[in-house]
């Protein structure tokens, strides 16, 4: 999924699926069509500079029980990718190039502040008892974006969701803080559609069209 924001400058938004190895072409692709000064990425900076640390020095990623089913079930569409390689390549495209490019998520410290404020031992016992049916929930399979909005919906509820909204909605005020050049935007497909509607508040004079 793919939205362009026009205005005062040129913002386009790409909706990327984690886990898959393919979104890595299709994020430089998009890339390479613009004449982009700058690359945001729904990531933190911290975030970033470790990713850049992993070009430069491979290692294993370890991933959570929920991280690990959750790649089992993309398998169905293609090769895996760990870390994301749509965040992989927009890095290596920027650092090449000489393009700026931030990670626009909540950084440390806050993140778990926040966390803390909305997110109960209830919320986290009720994630946890849920592992056992991510593997054997049908799942909506129809195509890669599909499925990690199904996903999103069922593992992300209560105070996790709560906790998707503020990452939504620091994410768009993020974007508006640093659109001062042409700008591409790398996201997770199932924020997509939050952090579109906090910009339509915060960039009235902006014209939203979907590609």
């Amino acid at each position: 999924m793919k939205l362009k924001i026009e205005g005062q400058f040129t913002l386009e938004i790409v909706g990327i699926v984690k886990g898959l190895k393919n979104y890595g072409e299709i994020v430089e692709e998009e890339i390479k069509k613009g004449n982009f000064k700058q690359i945001l990425i729904s990531i933190t900076d911290e975030e970033v500079e470790g990713l850049r640390d992993f070009l430069k020095h491979p290692y294993e990623i370890e991933m959570d029980d929920i991280e690990i089913i959750y790649e089992y079930h993309m398998r169905n569409f293609g090769e895996t990718s760990i870390p994301p390689e749509a965040f992989i390549k927009a890095i290596e495209y920027a650092d090449n190039n000489n393009l700026i490019i931030r990670g626009i998520d909540i950084p440390s410290g806050q993140y778990e502040d926040l966390f803390v404020e909305n997110v109960s031992i209830f919320d986290i016992i009720l994630l946890s008892l849920k592992k056992k049916r991510l593997i054997k929930r049908r799942w909506n399979l129809s195509d890669p974006e599909s499925f990690s909005n199904d996903w999103d919906k069922y593992v992300n509820r209560r105070g996790y969701l709560k906790m998707e909204r503020e990452r939504e909605k620091f994410m768009a005020e993020a974007i508006v803080k640093n659109l001062n050049i042409d700008t591409i935007v790398i996201i997770d497909v199932e924020r997509l559609n939050g952090v579109t509607a906090f910009l339509k508040t915060l960039l009235p004079e902006y014209k939203f069209q979907e590609n």
